[in-house]
This record gives structure tokens, C-alpha cells and sequence, in this order.
């Protein structure tokens, strides 16, 4: 018999406004719409969904938050970095991870991360 596996985990974060919320994640970060629902949006990017859900309480986007860990962060954060007229900063932290963060118009904390190579 075959052991049950985890094949995928998509992170859902709340937002406040759909609007606002689908042109940030098109325009600013490259994301493709995939489905449209009237409590829900559906994004892939980069080949991985990424899943939007109406809130009306603004509490919730704003203690909520998704690690990405990518590969030549340097260039991604200089891609970001362009588009949000450098208001983004980059770190080595203590715990071996090279990272910036994006704030999306709800206040979902994105956290963008990579492996510090030694």
C-alpha cells in the first residue's frame, strides 16, 4: 500500500480589497490570474498557486504572512527593488537566510528567502 504524501501547499491569505489586491499581485508581482470567485482569487506564480480570500477584518492580512524561499535572490530583490521604487531592503539574518519583505496592500507580510551560500 502506498504512504499518503503532501504533494503541494498553497498559501491563502486574507485581503481587504480584490481590486486593489489582483492589480499588486498582477502588475507588481508578475502573478497570472487563474480563477476569479466572488469570496476568492486564484493565482499562479511562477508555476505556483498562490490563493487570495475576501476579509473584512483588517487584523487578520496584517498578522499573516508567507515564506518564499527562491533561488538568485539578489536579482529577484533587484527586480522588486525597481518595481516598488526601493522601498524594499535586503539582510543576511542569523539564521542563514538572505531575505526581503513585500507588504501587500492588505498588509500580508511576504517574505522572500534564500539559503546564504558559504
Amino acid at each position: 500500500m502506498e504512504k499518503p504524501k503532501i504533494k503541494n501547499i498553497i498559501a491563502q491569505l486574507p485581503v481587504l480589497d480584490f481590486t486593489k489586491s489582483k492589480q499588486f499581485y498582477i502588475e507588481t508581482l508578475g502573478c497570472t490570474l487563474m480563477g476569479e470567485y466572488d469570496d476568492l482569487l486564484i493565482f499562479l506564480w511562477d508555476g505556483l498557486e498562490i490563493h487570495l480570500w475576501k476579509c473584512n477584518d483588517k487584523t487578520i492580512p496584517e498578522n499573516s504572512s508567507c515564506y518564499i524561499r527562491v533561488n538568485t535572490i539578489d536579482l529577484l530583490f533587484e527586480h522588486y527593488q525597481k518595481k516598488l521604487y526601493g522601498k524594499i531592503k535586503i539582510s543576511d539574518r542569523p539564521w542563514g537566510m538572505r531575505e526581503f519583505y513585500i507588504t501587500d496592500p492588505s498588509g500580508n507580510l511576504l517574505k522572500f528567502g534564500e539559503k546564504i551560500k558559504v
